[in-house]
C-alpha cells in the first residue's frame, strides 16, 4: 500500500480548468498543497464561458446558476460581495406546445460582466497553464507524470485530479482501470449554441425560456443580464437530438437554422445583425452518472466534474469541493 502524502506537502496536478477543477485547486491550495492547473483552452472556464465579438458578448455555455447547498454559499457570498456575480431577475418561462407557464421561482445568479468571470475569479488565486492539452498520465515510483500533446513532460505530482468531461477523461485514466471504467460508462450529449444579435427588440415578453419540444431547448435574452452591453443579444441552445442530427452541418449555417425554429414558434423576428455558432461536444451527462466524484486513495488519482455531481454549475463546484476533501482526508 502506498503511504498517503500529507496535503500540506503534496504537489497536485489538475487536468481541466473548468469550475470543478478550479474549485478543487482552490480548496487544495488552502489545505497547503502546491497546485498546478492545466487547461487546453486559451483561458480557463470550460462551459462557464463568455464569447466576445467586438461590442457583443454572449454566455454561450452555462447560462446561470442557483445555490442550494450550503457548502457553496460562502463562495457565492464572496462573488456577490466582490461584484463577480449578481442575481439575474430575468422573466423566465416554460414552454410545451401551446402551454406557457412561469418558470419555477428561484434566485438565479450570473457572472458579471459574463459567466467567464466566475472562472476568472477562481483562476486568479492558483497557477493555471493554458493552452496545454494533457494527453497521458503515468504512475511511476509513487508519483504521477503528465505528458502534453507537444510531448512536454510535467512532473512529478503526488496526486492528480482529472476534471474534464468523462469521454475526454477515459484515455487519461488507464493506470487506474476502475476509474477508467467508471468514466467510460458515462454518455454525454452535445449541444449546438447559436449567438444572435437583432436589429431591434424581439416581440417576446420574457427573457428566458425552457422549451420542452422542438429543436430549441433553451433561449435567453443575454442582454437582460446585469452589466451586459446594450442591444438585443440572444443565445439559443439546440436539443441534443437536433444537435446530433445536424452534427456535420457547417458552423455558419447553424444560426439560420435555429432562427427558423425560433420563428416557427414565435413568428417573424427583426433582422439579424450578428450571428455565430458554437458546438459543445460534451455538454450534458446522461442518467448513468455517479452521485459523487471518485478518488482512488492508493494511487492518488481522482475524477470530478459536473457530470459526476448532477450537472449544473453548482454540481461542478460541489464536485470540486468533494474531490479536494477526499484527497485532504
Amino acid at each position: 500500500m502506498v503511504q498517503p502524502v500529507p496535503a500540506e506537502s503534496s504537489r497536485v496536478a489538475i487536468v481541466g480548468g473548468g469550475l470543478s477543477g478550479l474549485t478543487a485547486a482552490n480548496v487544495l491550495r488552502d489545505a497547503g498543497s502546491e497546485v498546478v492547473v492545466f487547461d487546453k483552452g486559451r483561458r480557463p472556464g470550460g462551459r462557464s464561458n463568455t464569447r466576445e465579438h467586438d461590442a457583443h458578448r454572449f454566455d454561450h455555455g452555462a447560462q446561470f446558476f442557483t445555490v442550494r447547498d450550503e457548502r457553496v454559499r460562502p463562495l457565492l457570498n464572496a462573488w456577490v460581495d466582490s461584484g463577480v456575480a449578481a442575481p439575474w431577475d430575468g422573466r423566465l418561462i416554460r414552454v410545451e406546445g401551446s402551454t406557457i407557464r412561469p418558470a419555477k421561482p428561484s434566485t438565479r445568479y450570473v457572472g458579471v460582466p459574463g459567466m467567464i468571470d466566475i472562472a476568472r475569479s477562481l483562476a486568479s488565486t492558483v497557477e493555471v497553464r493554458v493552452g496545454v492539452r494533457i494527453k497521458s498520465l503515468t504512475r511511476l515510483d509513487h508519483t504521477w507524470i503528465a505528458v502534453d500533446s507537444e510531448g512536454e513532460t510535467h512532473a512529478p505530482f503526488d496526486r492528480v485530479v482529472v476534471a474534464v468531461p468523462a469521454p475526454q477523461a477515459v484515455p487519461l485514466l488507464s493506470d487506474v482501470p476502475h476509474l477508467q471504467a467508471a468514466a467510460a460508462a458515462i454518455e454525454m450529449a452535445p449541444i449546438w449554441a447559436a449567438m444572435l444579435v437583432f436589429e431591434s427588440p424581439l416581440p417576446l415578453d420574457f427573457d428566458g425560456a425552457f422549451v420542452a419540444d422542438g429543436p430549441i431547448s433553451w433561449m435567453a435574452r443575454d442582454s437582460s443580464k446585469p452589466s451586459r452591453p446594450e442591444g438585443e443579444a440572444w443565445v439559443l441552445h439546440a436539443t441534443p437530438e437536433w444537435t446530433r442530427d445536424h452534427w456535420n452541418i457547417d458552423r455558419p449555417d447553424i444560426p439560420a437554422l435555429l432562427l427558423t425554429a425560433l420563428e416557427d414558434r414565435w413568428g417573424l423576428m427583426p433582422p439579424v445583425i450578428f450571428k455565430r455558432a458554437h458546438r459543445w461536444g460534451f455538454a450534458l451527462a446522461g442518467d448513468t452518472t455517479p452521485a459523487h466524484p471518485i478518488f482512488d486513495a492508493e494511487s492518488g488519482l481522482g475524477v470530478c466534474g459536473d457530470w459526476c455531481a448532477g450537472g449544473r454549475i453548482e454540481g461542478a463546484i460541489l464536485s470540486g469541493i468533494e474531490i479536494a476533501h477526499l484527497m485532504v482526508d
